[in-house]
């Protein structure tokens, strides 16, 4: 990672410094000159301001759990997706501040399986954990061709959708603040293009979220598709 980005983009800098860094699979380094690509600039402006909002603590705990996932491409086609989930925490992060609690910290889940986020205000306290759908493999192949609408969603999306949501109730339900806390699943929803591309869907999505929650609310949201929370 050239030293000019670095001085650009200081949390993005500390961040590929407590990677791999000799790694040949590093998402960093292959950024050895100075000037960006456009869009790899407007990615790098827009990490950083979501990792300039974390307190000492939080980053602390960021760069920790994100460090080995720099160089962790397991798959070319998905590219460093469980960077980019890492980097979904953050901007559950920033929604605990934008629901007004005023202390929020991501959680250290090394000894317990907990959510990501912890957030206080005057009022009480929530919890908060992250999840990502990514695009299916059938998306990839795809990429680049020509696609037509398909409406309704796909049995793969609900079945995903259904089983990380019940992997973030256990988590949350495993905090000790759990029964005194606001509990809120936050989901970042990668969609195919097929599915996207009809406009019902956006409906059906709501519906199915909503009818699929209990206790733990869902806030999501989808590429192209403004966000729409479905708290209070």
């Amino acid at each position: 990672m050239h030293i000019a980005i670095i001085k650009r983009f200081p949390k993005l800098g500390m961040l590929w410094e407590r990677s791999h860094t000799d790694a040949a699979d590093n998402y960093f380094g292959i950024y050895d000159s100075p000037k960006l690509f456009p869009g790899t600039e407007k990615q790098f402006i827009e990490w950083e301001a979501l990792l300039q909002d974390l307190d000492p603590k939080s980053l602390e705990t960021f760069l920790r759990k994100a460090a080995g996932k720099v160089s962790a491409q397991r798959n070319p086609d998905r590219g460093w997706s469980q960077l980019v989930e890492s980097m979904n925490e953050v901007r559950g992060y920033q929604y605990a501040h934008s629901l007004g609690y005023t202390t929020v910290h991501l959680l250290d889940e090394q000894a317990h399986p907990f959510p990501d986020i912890e957030a206080y205000n005057a009022n009480g306290k929530c919890l908060i954990e992250v999840k990502t759908i990514q695009k299916s493999d059938e998306e990839l192949r795809k990429r680049g061709q020509v696609q037509s609408e398909e409406l309704g969603l796909p049995i793969r999306l609900r079945r995903l959708i259904k089983k990380r949501y019940s992997h973030a109730v256990k988590q949350i339900s495993g905090h000790p603040l759990a029964d005194s806390a606001r509990k809120i699943c936050y989901m970042v929803i990668n969609l195919d293009l097929r599915t996207l591309l009809a406009k019902e869907n956006k409906r059906l999505l709501e519906v199915f979220i909503q009818e699929l929650q209990t206790e733990v609310e869902i806030y999501y949201i989808s590429q192209y598709w403004p966000a729409k929370p479905s708290v209070s």
